[in-house]
């Protein structure tokens, strides 16, 4: 075992230890909250991806890039009705896009891989805005190196409010009692910088972190108002699940998915949220007792090493500001209904991984899988595992890029895709290949309806507005969807798996709309 992958364990048995409760946080980071960025007098925004540099560990610089700042970016507010005229500027050394995830537009708006920005470029696009309000974000859609440039740190929230949502009168005052909590797992080397190799564990499994960064923190603490608090939570992590509820039990109240409000809102316990998806909830803490947001293991034999494999908090909410005055409303959007004729099914895409077996078999070696069940995990099975994370052998550019695919084709930047009628409801499925593993499937210029998972009616926190299905163990989802924009073969939209090394390794497939 090398020097590094020793450092590592280390650092993962220290973050496994208990950690202290909300009442004994003294030494604990306030949770950032990303400033609010609104179109200027002449409805421009500013967005500059820069190099930057972060201290997430004590003593140690991690080079970093971001938007307007060093590490993340600002949460863009806009308003449904508004034509925003953004003008972004690449200033890395090194080529990048940016995609408006869940934003309804144009091909050519998108910002999907075939918009690249060079060094130095500046891209200005203008996007009208015409949908319902709701928690969106912005990343980079850059092929093959989506997964490199999130993992540094690009990234940023994008909202959209509306006139209808303003007269619900749910919590609103940003940092106070409407709190965004972007959760993102990283690994780190030991001189600080974050961890990155494209070898098979990654193009099978995805990115594979042992720290949670909340917002870019390590567990913040959150000092809120003393009410109902409404969390908009992203996974903005490359590829991990993860399943989220409180240290106290209090409930979870779902109010919106990906593309805007539910109907009414979704009491859970607990809360699965995938790659790339977003949901509003709402918590009460009008007791103002302090609470953990904590995730909890998922099944997935791989992403419950440690600290994965028991109840890991991810941030305090300690609720002893001023009285709030948002409320949980019992209605919440009116949501068209689904048709009761169907169309029929018009689009199959099929998530397929081709080194599937090669990339199970080491974990298989090594006694993982075994352990799927539940329970901790032998720590010779850790130190193995780990690395063959840490040191296993890059893939070369083309093994990379020809890992997974879609409908049993890798990805094709210059090979013409398939077409979606314009404007028309379109009835799609999308299934899973012979892995058996998690995979949430994002498709671009839309959001669309989830008719079915496996067969049954969609869970009712997913049962809104979607831009990503996830699909797993070798199941299938059915999803009505309409495309109201054109995309052209030069700014086609995009149809991936949202495990951003998926992605990168030939998961995605391009299409027109016509």
């Amino acid at each position: 075992m090398g020097l590094m992958t020793r450092r590592l364990l280390l650092a993962s048995a220290a973050a496994t230890a208990a950690s202290p409760g909300p009442s004994a946080a003294a030494d604990r980071p306030a949770l950032p909250i990303p400033p609010e960025l609104r179109p200027d007098a002449s409805g421009s925004v500013t967005l500059d991806i820069r190099p930057g540099t972060m201290t997430f560990l004590p003593g140690r610089r991690t080079p970093t890039y971001g938007v307007n700042g060093p590490f993340l970016g600002p949460a863009l507010r806009v308003r449904r009705g508004q034509t925003v005229a953004a003008r972004v500027t690449n200033a890395l050394p090194e080529d990048t896009t940016l995609h408006w995830h869940g934003l309804i537009i144009p091909g050519e708006a998108d910002g999907g891989p075939h918009r690249i920005l060079r060094p130095g470029q500046r891209w200005e696009v203008k996007l009208a805005i015409d949908q319902p309000a709701a928690t969106l974000w912005f990343h980079p859609h850059m092929y093959p190196t989506t997964a490199h440039l999130v993992t540094k740190g690009i990234a940023g929230l994008l909202i959209v409010d509306d006139d209808e949502t303003d007269r619900l009168a749910l919590p609103s005052r940003w940092g106070v009692d409407d709190i965004p909590v972007v959760i993102q797992d990283r690994r780190f080397r030991p001189d600080g910088s974050f961890f990155e190799r494209f070898n098979i564990i990654a193009v099978t499994n995805g990115y594979i972190g042992d720290t949670v960064l909340v917002n870019g923190a390590i567990q913040p603490e959150a000092r809120t108002a003393r009410g109902w608090l409404r969390l908009r939570l992203l996974n903005g992590s490359n590829a991990r699940s993860y399943i989220l509820t409180t240290s106290d039990a209090r409930p979870l109240f779902v109010i919106g998915s990906d593309g805007g409000l539910l109907a009414a809102p979704v009491e859970l316990k607990q809360l699965p949220i995938h790659a790339g998806e977003r949901f509003e909830v709402m918590v009460d803490a009008r007791n103002g007792v302090p609470f953990d947001l904590l995730t909890l293991p998922v099944s997935q034999p791989i992403m419950r090493l440690p600290p994965f494999d028991q109840p890991l908090k991810l941030l305090t909410l300690r609720p002893d500001g001023a009285d709030g005055s948002g409320q949980l409303p019992s209605a919440l959007a009116t949501l068209p209904p689904l048709p009761v004729q169907l169309p029929p099914v018009s689009q199959e895409l099929v998530m397929d991984m081709f080194r599937d077996m090669q990339g199970m078999m080491p974990l298989q070696k090594a006694g993982l899988v075994a352990m799927a069940g539940g329970g901790r995990i032998d720590p010779a099975v850790v130190a193995r595992v780990t690395d063959l994370i840490v040191n296993g052998k890059p893939l070369g550019r083309a093994e990379q890029l020809s890992s997974n695919g879609v409908n049993g084709k890798p990805f094709a930047m210059h090979e013409p895709g398939f077409t979606a009628a314009l404007n028309q409801p379109l009835r799609w499925r999308i299934a899973e290949g012979s892995d058996r593993m998690m995979h949430p499937v994002h498709i671009h210029g839309c959001q669309f309806r989830i008719l079915s998972q496996d067969g049954k009616p969609p869970e009712a926190h997913r049962a809104g507005w979607k831009d990503i299905a996830p699909i797993s163990g070798g199941g299938s989802s059915e999803i009505l969807v309409r495309f109201p924009y054109r995309a052209g073969r030069d700014a086609p939209y995009m149809a991936h798996c949202h495990i951003l090394e998926h992605e990168d390794s030939g998961m995605m497939a391009q299409f027109t709309v016509a």
